[in-house]
């Protein structure tokens, strides 16, 4: 009887046009991504060639001009004269002058853990933590933190590429997409797939008369079977953009660890809260979620189709559910209600915020981890499953299919 359930289902969403285009805009968004955007995205740390050579020519020049005058005299603030200070600035950034010529990005990484990036580089870092996070200086030095821990873990794994300097690889886009706004792109494609289904039987009621299947074995066994469906189609996008991306960058290193945050005491931002653990660990606790928050998802769809019985409005509750933590506060509260906020479902939405921890330091805590969020989302799920068998009861299939005039 499953097996004729989930025919059926997937049916209805393969010849709905709008489910069609839904995922054929999400395929042409990853090609546009990998092609347009990607090829522009570089790591906030890169060196500018261009006035790196300037600088690198300017300091040559002050020191042979220091020479030639034979003006040495010591600087009274730095206790250093003048040539010495302009030939250290030459050898200093020739250093990086010529790792860049050679793309010796190991030797980079070296350079940089010994001695710093040139001071222009810090004062772009600065601006591009700036610009993300709009004058928050406990988040900008988050920012900050993140990108050096993560540009120090790349000494780690052998013979990095520019490409993985950038993150570019396969590997460390998909990671950049669970972190950022994947989870979100996630949620709203299965809203906007999953809201119609339940809701269309209404359009072609007469096709379920005399099925042996009761009313609540039916929407279970639809809602696994758009599950499966939802989960599946995923599964091709993803291995469609790790691909795409990898023939283009390369796959990246499995072994290369991403930077999480825990909270130890001290400054908030401090160096002592910053630590590594494995990209692929982080990517397969998103897949985990993933699954979770789809399933949920589906049911809460089923159950607010029982309710308002209108796609549309389905559709627009779902999305409304999704944003209601950014709606409500923007998801930086440790409490809720007066109760701990990490007990509400609605701020593992975003799982890439816990995952590295970055909720954690928004709330100066440690409450929000991998194995909590699953506790929450699956009480969730529990919660879920006791009112859609209310109300599977209280809206019957015949009230559900009655046609209002």
């Amino acid at each position: 009887m499953f097996k004729i359930v989930f025919l059926e289902t997937f049916k209805k969403i393969y010849r709905n046009k709008k489910n069609r285009l839904i995922f054929l805009l999400a395929f042409l968004g990853i090609i546009l991504y990998s092609f347009i955007y990607l090829p522009n995205l570089n790591n906030p740390l890169t060196i500018d060639t261009d006035e790196l050579t300037l600088e690198t020519e300017s300091a040559y020049g002050m020191k042979e001009s220091r020479l030639d005058s034979g003006d040495i005299a010591v600087n009274s603030f730095t206790g250093v004269d003048t040539y010495s200070l302009a030939k250290y600035d030459y050898e200093y950034n020739f250093k990086y002058y010529d790792a860049l010529q050679k793309g010796d990005v190991s030797r980079l990484l070296e350079l940089k853990s010994g001695n710093g990036v040139p001071l222009f580089t810090q004062a772009a870092l600065k601006d591009y933590a700036e610009q993300k996070h709009s004058g928050q200086f406990l988040e900008m030095d988050f920012e900050r933190m993140v990108i050096e821990s993560n540009l120090s873990a790349l000494r780690d794994i052998e013979n990095p590429t520019t490409h993985e300097f950038n993150g570019k690889t396969g590997i460390q886009q998909l990671y950049s997409f669970f972190l950022n706004y994947g989870p979100l792109i996630i949620l709203f494609i299965t809203i906007f797939t999953a809201s119609e289904v339940l809701v269309d039987d209404r359009k072609h009621h007469t096709l379920k008369a005399g099925q042996p299947l009761g009313w609540r074995k039916y929407i279970f066994y639809q809602s696994l079977s758009v599950f499966f469906i939802i989960m599946s189609g995923f599964a091709v996008l993803l291995a469609f953009f790790f691909l795409l991306i990898s023939l283009l960058y390369g796959f990246g290193d499995f072994s290369l660890a991403n930077t999480h945050y825990e909270f130890n005491g001290g400054y908030r931002a401090g160096e002592e809260n910053f630590f590594t653990e494995p990209i692929t660990a982080f990517i397969m606790q998103s897949l985990i979620i993933t699954a979770v928050l789809v399933y949920l998802f589906i049911r809460l769809n089923a159950a607010l189709s029982l309710v308002f019985r209108h796609d549309v409005i389905v559709m627009i509750a779902g999305f409304v559910i999704v944003a209601f933590n950014r709606l409500y506060s923007g998801g930086g509260e440790d409490r809720f209600l007066g109760i701990g906020a990490h007990l509400f479902p609605q701020n593992y939405f975003e799982f890439g915020n816990i995952l590295s921890g970055r909720q954690n330091f928004l709330t100066l805590s440690n409450n929000f981890t991998f194995e909590t969020g699953l506790i929450v989302l699956t009480v969730t799920i529990i919660i879920t499953e006791i009112i859609l068998g209310i109300l599977a009861g209280w809206m019957t299939r015949q009230k559900f299919a009655r046609q209002v005039d």
